[in-house]
């Protein structure tokens, strides 16, 4: 069964929307830039806080919002079954610092314990929404975007609901920030993926959602069709709780599942929209699975230059862009890369490609566990 995106949203530091973030990747902007609580650079949204929720859940409000507008869906359809996955690290239970230094003070308040019950985003979507269909949040770090979107995948193929909300959100946090900062993989400067002198992260915030749809219920509803999402692929390659493995062999089990499940080969894949933390491992391991799956002509690129590392955030994000990208047409140079090295071999895009014909498109994420995740995704306009 074909699953149809019918609407997309997505707020990074790159935008406060799809057209925003489209435009920024295209042109290569590193806007919205400050400094963590540890001195390094992050990629923050200009977005104003509203105490009735936490940041998070501000965050995937902004995306959902414009993903429903997208898909013709302010106003929700008594009579379909509607779910809602989401990714995130964040946004879950064990990150509210306020909630926890309260509770361990005594000095737990009515708006402090508010904002923690309402801390579950898919919860949050399914009873603001009053949805009917399941409601899961993924917390399976930096992969949980493209998680979800595959979760929602499959829950429409299994005939669970004719609509899914799946996306991913996620804030700064000085808990993540704290983290990453003792691993030492945060960069002093802008972060530089795929390049040879690149010396780690960026982290950033933000939400993509995509609005996933089974055909009868689009074409009843009179449903645009931007794109479809052909196959998702995962695995685990068990080699280091923060590490992936150097070779890329786990990844590359994933990328070849989604290859088959689509029923394409590696030549069908216009271009990668790839994982590109800028972090020594993850980019080696990404740049030579690529050339051993896709070929030394493989078209792959990160936008983590211009969003930064948006956690549980990135892959939806990423399949939101990939689905604004496949639709324009365009493939963006990979923002931050000079020159090959430090285990990167394949040159990424360097110059914006206009005018692609790009039919199918790879996004991947890689997470701490050695998590691996791939999703395929179709250019409708072109079949």
């Amino acid at each position: 069964m074909t699953v149809w995106v019918t609407g997309t949203g997505c707020i990074s530091a790159a935008g406060m929307d799809c057209r925003e973030n489209l435009e920024s990747i295209i042109n290569g902007c590193r806007d919205n830039l400050s400094v963590s609580d540890t001195g390094q650079k992050t990629f923050s949204v200009p977005l104003k806080h509203n105490s009735d929720y936490s940041r998070s859940i501000e965050l995937l409000i902004q995306a959902l919002n414009e993903a429903r507008h997208d898909s013709k869906l302010d106003d929700m359809p008594d009579d379909v079954r509607i779910g809602v996955v989401i990714g995130t690290t964040s946004a879950s239970f064990l990150n509210d610092i306020r909630f926890h230094r309260r509770l361990r003070d005594g000095n737990l308040d009515q708006e402090t314990l508010k904002l923690y019950l309402s801390g579950n985003p898919a919860e949050y979507v399914k009873h603001t929404l009053k949805l009917t269909g399941p409601a899961a949040t993924v917390t399976n770090a930096c992969s949980s975007g493209t998680d979800a979107v595959g979760i929602g995948l499959s829950w429409l193929n299994a005939g669970m609901c004719d609509i899914v909300f799946a996306g991913g959100c996620d804030e700064l946090h000085s808990v993540s920030n704290a983290g990453f900062y003792s691993l030492g993989v945060l960069s002093g400067g802008l972060c530089r993926p795929f390049d040879g002198s690149r010396d780690g992260l960026n982290l950033g915030e933000g939400a993509g959602i995509l609005v996933l749809e089974r055909g009868e219920s689009a074409e009843q509803r009179g449903a645009e069709i931007k794109a479809s999402i052909s196959s998702y692929g995962g695995s685990n390659d068990t080699h280091h709780i923060t590490q992936p493995d150097p070779e890329g062999n786990g990844l590359e089990r994933a990328v070849r599942k989604a290859l088959e499940l689509a029923g394409i080969t590696p030549d069908d894949v216009g271009f990668i929209n790839a994982h590109g933390t800028g972090t020594i491992h993850n980019d080696q391991a990404e740049s030579k699975t690529f050339s051993r799956v896709f070929g030394g002509n493989c078209k792959y690129f990160s936008i983590k230059g211009c969003t930064g590392h948006t956690l549980g955030a990135a892959g939806a994000i990423e399949a939101a862009v990939t689905v604004e990208l496949l639709n324009a047409g365009i493939i963006p140079a990979s923002v931050g890369f000079e020159s090959c090295g430090n285990g990167v071999e394949l040159v990424p895009v360097t110059s914006t490609v206009n005018n692609s014909n790009a039919q199918y498109a790879l996004s991947t994420s890689l997470a701490f566990g050695g998590c691996n995740s791939a999703l395929i995704i179709k250019n409708e306009v072109l079949s």
